[in-house]
């Protein structure tokens, strides 16, 4: 009987063997697959990374013996790694990163404009201007200023606030037209709602408001009567101001009234327990005489 014939031994695979270590960059690197390439950076499994616990292994044990012989599998085989197309760009190693020239010139890009960003930022809290956008627009017509004399603490937490988060002028500018965009809403709003409880007292509305604010005005002084003359936003307030000046005219005073009084007793002598009994005798006649 003839012997088989010969078999041919596979060929050799330019790929080196994941165990083998490759220095990124190299033509062997250029060969490996992904995974081959991952398995070279993380190096050996470190067997002690797993950690140590007895009922994991237990349910392990358990859960294979109950699942029966495993059917042998053949290993999956290694892809072969792609051919490097002319478009491809080459990688290049920088310390322990790999990098494409694009990618790399993508990144000064974006470290060139945030380094021109930061050299235009106030160089300090006080440099930034609180001035609201250029196309700012107050809603329902409201003439909006900041204050910031009113509001120094305020806005100086603000300027002190932006520098710290690395903010230019410009988006300083946009959060105080958010800020000043509530605020003439706000305005706007109580505005509306004031001019609609002065129309409910009717014609003569204006007319009432300007009497109470005098009258205001004249009884605790002018810089007192600013602030309480604002209130004066609804019917309400209108007619409680009203109702106090009235009663300020009559300073209390009641118009005379003989309800529920009861009448004198005519016959009775005034004073007649403690009088004598001559002086009770000469009330007594005195008293017939007014009867007759």
């Amino acid at each position: 009987m003839a012997p088989p014939p010969p078999v041919a031994a596979p060929a050799p695979s330019s790929a080196p063997a994941p165990a083998q270590r490759v220095a990124p960059g190299s033509p062997e690197w250029n060969a490996l697959t992904t995974e081959q390439r991952h398995e070279q950076l993380r190096g050996p499994e470190n067997p002690r990374a797993r950690g140590h616990s007895p009922a994991r292994e237990q349910r392990e044990a358990a859960a294979a013996r109950a699942s029966g012989p495993q059917p042998q599998t053949a290993p999956p085989a290694a892809a072969e790694p792609a051919a490097a197309t002319s478009t491809d760009e080459p990688l290049f190693a920088v310390g322990k990163f790999e990098v494409r020239e694009s990618q790399l010139a993508s990144m000064l890009e974006r470290q060139a404009i945030d380094d021109q960003r930061k050299a235009t930022l106030p160089a300090s809290p006080a440099d930034y201007k609180l001035e609201l956008p250029a196309d700012f627009k107050a809603p329902g017509g409201v003439e909006f200023k900041i204050d910031e004399a009113g509001n120094q603490a305020t806005f100086d937490a603000l300027r002190t606030f932006a520098h710290s988060k690395g903010w230019d002028n410009q988006m300083l500018s946009e959060v105080l037209g958010i800020y000043a965009s509530h605020q003439s809403a706000q305005e706007a709003r109580l505005a509306e709602i004031s001019r609609a409880e002065i129309a409910k007292v009717g014609a003569n509305g204006p007319q009432r408001v300007d009497a109470v604010s005098r009258w205001i005005t004249g009884l605790v002084g002018a810089a007192d009567a600013k602030p309480i003359r604002a209130t004066l936003v609804t019917d309400a307030h209108l007619r409680f101001y009203e109702k106090l000046m009235s009663q300020q005219a009559s300073q209390g005073a009641a118009s005379f009234s003989s309800q529920h009084r009861v009448a004198p007793d005519q016959n009775k002598i005034p004073g007649y327990d403690n009088m004598s009994f001559e002086q009770r005798r000469h009330a007594q006649d005195q008293a017939a005489a007014r009867r007759r």
